[in-house]
């Protein structure tokens, strides 16, 4: 790992386990062994440190959604395994759901109002993949980028509101969910036999 990577990763720690606006540079530098000018060089202020954080863990998010994505030939079943990776990832990331309880003045902006950067990586990614389907004739043609669009907005809408029709801590009526509305804006068709 990097000094950055390392300073990162301390960080995610340190703001999981106290809180980000408890946390100061002086933590991060204590638990990743560096002295506090190094960190400060390495990533500049707290606030600056939290973006990287926030976009480090969005980038791993979007790694391993594409593995699950990939796992599947299917693209419905895609969709739906997609979909319920997405919010289960958000839900039990370590960072991102105890902030969202704890202290959602600093996490809710960036899935709100300042979405833009977070939402245009998964919406990049589904969208990707939807042009393939696409492509394949696995899914009939379709705007893909306000189809991507829908289901990144529809996936940040059950990790701010989890308790509704679909539950966001049931996994089976998250898929539920995806089936009869996603899959119906999609109208993918089964891989050939």
């Amino acid at each position: 790992m990097t000094a950055i990577e390392d300073i990162l990763e301390a960080a995610l720690k340190e703001f999981s386990e106290i809180g980000i606006r408890r946390t100061s540079i002086d933590d991060v530098a204590r638990r990743v062994g560096l002295a506090r000018a190094t960190v400060y060089r390495h990533v500049g202020t707290k606030n600056h440190l939290v973006e990287l954080v926030i976009e480090a863990e969005t980038r791993r998010a979007v790694t391993e959604l594409d593995n699950v994505l990939d796992r599947q030939d299917d693209a419905a079943q895609a969709i739906e395994a997609g979909f319920v990776f997405l919010v289960e990832y958000v839900r039990g990331h370590p960072l991102f759901d105890k902030v969202l309880h704890r202290e959602p003045e600093i996490l809710l902006p960036a899935l709100t109002i300042d979405a833009g950067p977070v939402l245009g990586m998964y919406r990049s990614l589904i969208a990707e993949r939807l042009k393939d389907w696409q492509d394949r004739g696995r899914i009939d043609p379709v705007n893909v980028e306000r189809a991507a669009e829908a289901i990144v907005r529809f996936a940040v809408s059950l990790l701010l509101t989890p308790h509704g029709v679909a539950d966001a801590d049931d996994p089976g009526t998250v898929a539920q969910f995806a089936r009869e509305t996603l899959l119906p804006m999609l109208r993918p068709t089964p891989p050939a036999a």
